[in-house]
């Protein structure tokens, strides 16, 4: 999930003062466990090296904020993905300055500790087939339903 650097919280500045943060990220790439502007999150600061399938939290070199999952711990950083991507990226130590604690779920609160949860990213990440195919389905309703929106909206300005 991407985050504009033009946003006025500087979340790097917050997590650092405040050691907690809490915010709706956008996007689609955390897909299905966070839904586009859909939960709360909340990010505590990263104090230890993360684990396989934490939710980091980080800062691209162009500015770009992100929360990602951890696939792999490497020597140097990261390897990461989003839930609903196929690929992989690299991401230093010292980009990361953040892990997921957990969501809000309308107002049940998810903990990234809870065995649920985890059984839940495991799941998603074990059966690989299944997961590229659900993202393929997903990436093509996705297509269809802003296909669909930008053609009732043209419709909605003519009348």
């Amino acid at each position: 999930m991407n985050f504009d650097n033009c946003n006025k919280t500087d979340y790097k500045t917050e997590i650092e003062k405040s050691g907690v943060i809490g915010f709706v990220p956008g996007g689609i790439s955390m897909w299905p466990i966070l839904k586009h502007r859909g939960q709360s999150v909340v990010v505590k600061k990263k104090t230890e090296k993360l684990k396989r399938f934490d939710v980091a939290f980080y800062q691209r070199a162009g500015g770009t904020f992100v929360l990602h999952r951890v696939i792999e711990p490497t020597k140097d950083g990261y390897v990461m993905c989003g839930d609903s991507q196929l690929t992989y990226e690299m991401v230093k130590e010292d980009q990361v300055f953040g892990v997921m604690e957990g969501y809000y779920v309308g107002k049940n609160y998810v903990l990234c500790t809870d065995s649920k949860y985890l059984r839940k990213v495991e799941k998603w990440y074990k059966h690989k087939r299944t997961r590229k195919f659900k993202l393929k389905v997903f990436y093509f309703l996705h297509r269809v339903k802003n296909k669909l929106k930008r053609i009732f909206k043209k419709d909605k300005v003519k009348k």
